[in-house]
């Protein structure tokens, strides 16, 4: 597998296509969901749209690694990110400009009080790689 930067991946975080998160409890146990949005902060973090998140965010207080799965929506090469929870921000500019766009898309579908966000998670990237897939050969 080969490592690629976060601004090659810019493309996979436009979110035509939802990112898969999946963390993992204490114990170990898995818990895997799609997330709405993944955000290119800066060349070091990402910020995940939290609307849903029970247990992901139950699962990060006790074990901040995470880990994504994007999709580049032209060429449909997968990749995975290993990432490391920092904070979540309820207020501000990362919030507003993610809040904006998932209102204007709930109003599209007519979902306005199912998709809220409730924060915005920001998350420090450890290493991103493409994923092989049999294509590769």
């Amino acid at each position: 597998m080969s490592s690629v930067t976060l601004k090659e991946l810019r493309p996979a975080l436009e979110g035509v296509f939802p990112a898969v998160i999946a963390t993992a409890s204490p114990d170990g146990t898995p818990n895997v969901t799609y997330l709405s949005k993944v955000w290119y902060l800066d060349d070091r973090h990402v910020g995940l749209s939290n609307q849903f998140f029970s247990k992901t965010i139950a699962n990060v207080a006790k074990n901040p690694k995470i880990q994504l799965l994007l999709m580049h929506p032209a060429d449909m090469r997968h990749f995975r990110v290993d990432a490391e929870y920092v904070r979540s921000e309820y207020a501000g500019e990362h919030f507003d400009r993610m809040s904006a766009e998932i209102d204007a898309l709930a109003s599209l579908f007519r979902m306005e009080r199912v998709f809220r966000l409730r924060a915005v998670d920001v998350c420090r990237v450890l290493r991103a790689e493409v994923v092989a897939s049999s294509a590769d050969g």
